[in-house]
C-alpha cells in the first residue's frame, strides 16, 4: 500500500472513530430522558409532539386581582396533591429514527415551596410570574407515568407534528446544547422561570416555553404561538423582592389592582411587559381546534383520539429548516428578570 493510500486510510479510520464517539456521547446526554422499549419508529416519521396538562383552576389573566385569586384557588384545590401542577404543563415528545425510541422531557420548577416562599414570605407579589427559580429537566419514567395518569382524568392533550429528518437532527442539536447547560447533572444557574425564553442565550425556560421552543427551533407552527400567549404589562408597583429594589408587595397590594397597566408610561419604570404561554390556554385551543376541523377533510391539520387523549397532527414535512438561525441568539429586548438573572449570576459568575 503507498504512503498516500495509507494516510488516506488513516483519516478515514480517524473520522469514522469521532463520528462514532460523538453518537455515543449523545446516546449516553440523554439516556435518562430516551425510552428504547418501543424500538425504531413506523415508516421512519419523525414526529415532534407537545403534550399540555391544564391548571386544576383555569387561570384568570383579566388582571391582577383575578390572577392572584385563582392563583390562590389553584393553591388550595392542590394543597393535599404535591403531583398537580399548580400552573398546568407542558412537555415534549420526539419519536425519530435517529434516536432509539423516544426522547421526553420537560421543564419543571425543583420546588413547589419556593414558590410559595417567595409569595407569602418573600413578598414578591407578582414578580412571582418571571421570577428565576431552581429547576429540572424532567425525565422520561417520570413524564410516562404522568401520561398515564393525566390521559385517565381527561386533562391531557396533545400538538403533533411530523417533521423532515433535517428538523429532527436540528431539535436534538438543540436539546444538546441546552442540556449541557441546564442538565440535572449540571450544577450551577437557576433554570426555570416565566421570563426565560430558552433559544436567548444563557436562559433556561418554562416549562411551556421549553416546549413551544422545540417547535419554534424546527420552524413549525409558528403562526398559532401568539394564540398560546398570555401579554400583559405588570404595574411596578406590584412587582417586589429583588426585581424591584426589594420592595415588599403584600397579597393585599394586588388585590388592589383591578387591571394591568396600560402601557402609557415608561418601561421597566412604571410597568414591566410581561409574556407567557399558558398550558390551559394551550389545552382549550387544542379543543376547539379539534371540534372545529373533525368535519373537514384537512390533510394539513388532522383531529384525533389516542387512548381517550384528544390532539392534532400537522403534517410539516415540506417545511425547511430555518438554518440561517443560530440554535442561540442575544436576547433583543430588557427584562428586570433577565437584569436579575444576568446581574446575579451570569456576570457575577465571570467575576469569580
Amino acid at each position: 500500500m503507498s504512503l498516500q493510500a495509507k494516510f488516506i486510510l488513516s483519516v478515514f479510520l480517524v473520522v469514522l472513530v469521532t463520528l462514532v464517539t460523538l453518537g455515543q456521547n449523545r446516546q449516553d446526554a440523554l439516556q435518562q430522558f430516551i425510552s428504547g422499549e418501543e424500538g425504531a419508529y413506523v415508516d421512519s416519521l419523525h414526529e415532534l409532539t407537545i403534550y399540555v396538562i391544564p391548571s386544576v383552576v383555569k387561570y384568570k389573566w383579566d388582571s391582577p386581582r383575578s390572577l392572584y385569586r385563582s392563583y390562590f384557588r389553584n393553591i388550595k384545590r392542590s394543597l393535599f396533591n404535591n403531583h398537580r401542577y399548580l400552573l398546568g404543563h407542558a412537555f415534549i415528545e420526539l419519536r425519530s429514527p435517529l434516536i432509539p425510541g423516544k426522547l421526553l422531557t420537560g421543564m419543571s420548577a425543583s420546588s413547589r415551596q419556593e414558590q410559595r416562599q417567595n409569595v407569602l414570605k418573600e413578598y414578591y407579589g407578582m414578580a412571582i410570574l418571571g421570577a428565576v427559580l431552581q429547576g429540572r429537566l424532567e425525565t422520561m419514567e417520570e413524564l410516562r407515568e404522568k401520561k398515564e395518569k393525566y390521559a385517565r382524568r381527561g386533562d391531557l392533550a396533545f400538538i403533533r407534528v411530523w417533521v423532515n429528518e433535517a428538523a429532527a437532527a436540528r431539535i436534538l442539536d438543540y436539546f444538546d446544547a441546552y442540556h449541557s447547560i441546564f442538565g440535572n447533572d449540571t450544577p450551577g444557574l437557576p433554570s426555570y422561570g416565566g421570563a426565560f425564553w430558552p433559544r436567548y442565550e444563557g436562559e433556561g425556560a418554562g416549562c411551556s416555553a421549553f416546549a413551544v421552543s422545540f417547535f419554534d427551533i424546527a420552524g413549525v407552527l409558528r403562526q398559532y404561538f401568539d394564540e398560546w400567549k398570555i401579554e400583559i404589562g405588570i404595574p411596578m408597583e406590584i412587582i417586589g423582592g429583588p426585581y424591584n429594589d426589594y420592595h415588599k408587595v403584600r397579597i393585599r397590594d394586588v388585590k388592589r389592582y383591578k387591571s394591568w397597566s396600560d402601557g402609557n408610561g415608561e418601561t421597566h419604570i412604571t410597568y414591566e411587559p410581561f409574556e407567557i404561554y399558558d398550558p390551559t390556554l394551550m389545552f382549550e385551543w387544542i379543543h376547539n381546534t379539534w371540534n372545529i376541523y373533525r368535519q373537514l377533510d384537512n390533510p394539513a391539520i388532522r383531529p384525533v383520539i389516542e387512548n381517550d387523549v384528544y390532539g392534532l397532527i400537522f403534517d410539516a414535512r415540506d417545511i425547511p429548516v430555518p438554518e440561517n438561525e443560530e440554535l442561540f441568539f442575544e436576547r433583543p429586548d430588557r427584562s428586570v428578570f433577565i437584569d436579575y438573572y444576568r446581574r446575579e449570576y451570569i456576570e457575577d459568575s465571570e467575576n469569580h
